[in-house]
């Protein structure tokens, strides 16, 4: 089984979560997700975080610290997530996704959020809220 593993940013701008609505195409196509990607061989997951988020959103992000390690088994495949925590003052534009929000907490428990990501959002809402004071 192919493993993968990927960085997943739970970036927060004027007290919001920016996530990143997959492309059509793509598996879980037209989900939202923490924005992020694979990590290249020799990179840390903030060094994959930083590149991937400028590639993905077109802004620079500061990241904190990872909040949560979570492994999820796709049929296909194994993705080890890391969700790092991060902040940015920039506007993210949907450079390479399907779309790009701010949302509250709130708003994020009614989107239709991808398999792993909606498994690690019951683990991160609760970290998250002391994060967004």
């Amino acid at each position: 089984m192919q493993e993968i593993d990927v960085v997943a940013g739970v970036i927060i701008k004027d007290g919001k979560l920016i996530l990143a609505k997959r492309k059509e195409k793509e598996h879980m196509g037209g989900k939202w997700e923490f924005p992020g990607g694979k990590m290249e061989k020799g990179e840390t997951p903030f060094e994959s975080l930083k590149r991937e988020i400028k590639e993905e959103l077109g802004i620079d992000v500061s990241p904190e610290r990872e909040l949560l390690y979570l492994p999820y088994r796709y049929p296909e495949k194994l993705v080890k997530l890391h969700f790092i925590l991060a902040r940015t003052s920039q506007t993210p534009i949907p450079v390479d996704c399907g779309d790009v929000g701010e949302f509250s907490p709130e708003e994020v428990e009614k989107l239709e959020l991808a398999d792993a990501d909606r498994e690690a959002w019951k683990k991160l809402k609760c970290i998250i809220s002391s994060c967004l004071r």
